[in-house]
Formats: structure tokens, C-alpha cells, sequence
């Protein structure tokens, strides 16, 4: 998903990039987990090295890649793509800056696993961060006051919401039986501000913590309906100072000025394993498709 104030844009051709793992390697619960993962650049974790030589600033250490090693999976494709909407995942091919498929194309019948990031780029995450965004040290701008701010940060949560929705009906419709986790937004601002890396007064930031746990609130609540597992990275982030104000060392999130190879304002390689981690464990407790 994409963050306050820039997301990643990426030149992506066609095809789609597959990883697998020998029949014989693997136990029967393990060649059972035919996983494809979709999503946006909280997905695909542009910069972290090694890269697929695609353009589509998707990583082989994403939380997917670390997913689909860790479980060992019989079937793995992994079509995140940074600048993701939810229109490129269900139904049109994503043309920032070149074409890429509709993600959909990678699910099948059988697909029982599915990872998913998205939203970011359907609603004014970017508009709202611009507008509260501080020039310099000590300047309150007041976004959390401001009545235009608020509009436009809940119609864009609606209008992300919305598209989920088709989303998730898509999803479900196309792989039935499929286990589908979700990760939600947020996590790299918290209730404190530190300029410029996250250039908020601190009443600020705290709205802007605020609206991303609004977010997620009513992207879980469609996610239930479907029965899909929401991951809250968030609420761990920042109650762990994991946000893009904890010492570099610490983040699970770059700010403004990125302090490792991840890009700023998206997950950094302990951020995606700290993703990787839960869904591994819950699918060590839940197992899907044992044969």
C-alpha cells in the first residue's frame, strides 16, 4: 500500500514471475499450497535487494517470497506491482508506466493460499499527507482540524473500501477455497512526529495513526464478510516503536529519508519478515490444503 506522501511507480512488462520447488522435496501438506500473491508496493517491496528483473520494483525478499521458502509451496507466483490499484488486481492492466497484467490472470480453481496488499492508491492517502506535511521543524499545520482534510480522508476510505469489496468478491469467486490474508495499512506514522523523517507536529501525526486505524477498521470489517485474515501490522508497529521514527536499526517502516535499501515510506526487510512471520505461523497452526 501506499504511504502519506509518495509511492513507488515502476516500468513493468508483461509476464508474470513464478518461482517453484521440486515435487519431491516437500511433504504432503507442503506440495499441497498452491500460493499466489497480489497487491501493491506494500507488497512487492521496492529496492530491497535482490530484485526480479522485471521493473515492476518487486523484491525476492518480500513478505511473499519469504512466505513461499519458509512453507516450502508447490506453486508460487508473486504479481504484486508497485503503483498497484485495485482495477489492475480484478480487471484492468496496470499502464503506469508500461502495461502489466491484470494480477487476477494468476489465480486459478485450485489456488488455496493468496496474499494481498491494496487501497493505498485507491484512496487520498497522498492528497491528505500533502496536506498536513510540515516545511519546516515546529510548524503545526492542523490537518486534524480542518474540515477538508476530513472529507477527503474519509471519502477516499470509503471509496478504497469499495473497491476492496470487488476485490475480495473477485477473489473468492475466482478461488473458492482459497485462504486469503490481507495486510492492512499504517504503521509507519505513530502518535509522535520527527521532522523531516516524518514531518508532522505531533497533533498531527496522531490524526494521521488515527486515520490509517480507521482504515483498517473498515477494510476488516469487509474482509470478515468474506472471510478473509486481516494482518495488523500497524498496531504492533507502532506500539513496538517499528515506526518511521524509531532509530534505523529498529524500523519495520522508512520515513521520508529511507536508511536502508528499502524505499522510504514502505516496509523494510524487517518489516516484511515481521509480515512473513505471522502468516507462517498462522498457517503452521491452520494449515490449507493438506492432501
Amino acid at each position: 500500500m501506499a504511504t502519506a506522501m509518495g509511492m513507488a511507480l515502476a516500468v513493468v512488462p508483461v509476464g508474470v514471475a513464478h518461482a517453484s520447488v521440486p515435487q519431491d522435496q516437500k511433504t504432503n501438506q507442503q506440495t499441497s499450497i498452491k500460493y499466489v500473491a497480489l497487491g501493491d508496493s506494500r507488497a512487492s517491496g521496492p529496492r530491497l535487494e535482490p530484485m526480479y528483473p522485471d521493473g515492476c520494483s518487486r523484491s525476492y525478499e518480500n513478505f511473499a517470497g519469504k512466505i513461499s521458502r519458509e512453507l516450502d509451496v508447490s506453486e508460487f507466483a508473486d504479481v504484486s506491482c508497485s503503483a498497484a490499484r485495485s482495477e489492475n488486481i480484478i480487471s484492468t492492466p496496470q499502464l503506469i508506466p508500461t502495461r502489466w497484467p491484470v494480477q487476477l490472470d494468476s489465480v486459478h480453481p485450485d489456488t488455496n493460499l493468496i496474499t494481498l496488499s491494496v487501497g493505498g492508491n485507491d484512496s487520498n492517502t497522498l492528497i491528505v499527507g500533502a496536506l498536513c506535511a510540515s516545511p519546516a521543524p515546529g510548524i503545526d499545520r492542523g490537518c486534524r482540524n480542518d474540515p477538508l482534510t476530513e472529507s477527503l480522508a474519509q471519502s477516499g476510505i470509503d471509496q478504497a473500501a469499495a473497491s476492496l469489496d470487488k476485490t475480495l468478491a473477485a477473489l473468492t469467486t475466482r478461488a473458492p477455497e482459497a485462504r486469503i490474508y490481507m495486510v492492512g495499512a499504517g504503521g509507519m506514522i505513530g502518535a509522535r512526529a520527527c521532522w523531516p523523517n516524518v514531518p508532522f507536529s505531533d497533533g498531527d501525526a496522531a490524526w494521521f495513526m488515527n486515520y490509517y486505524a480507521r482504515f483498517n477498521t473498515q477494510f476488516a470489517a469487509i474482509a470478515g464478510r468474506y472471510g478473509v485474515h486481516v494482518i495488523d501490522i500497524a498496531t504492533d508497529a507502532i506500539a513496538g516503536g517499528h515506526d518511521g521514527c524509531a532509530v534505523p536499526e529498529q524500523r519495520w517502516f522508512e520515513g521520508m529519508f529511507s536508511e536502508s535499501t528499502a524505499q522510504r515510506l514502505h516496509f523494510t526487510a524487517r518489516g516484511m519478515t515481521e509480515v512473513a512471520d505471522r502468516i507462517v505461523a498462522d498457517l503452521r497452526t491452520n494449515p490449507v490444503g493438506v492432501a
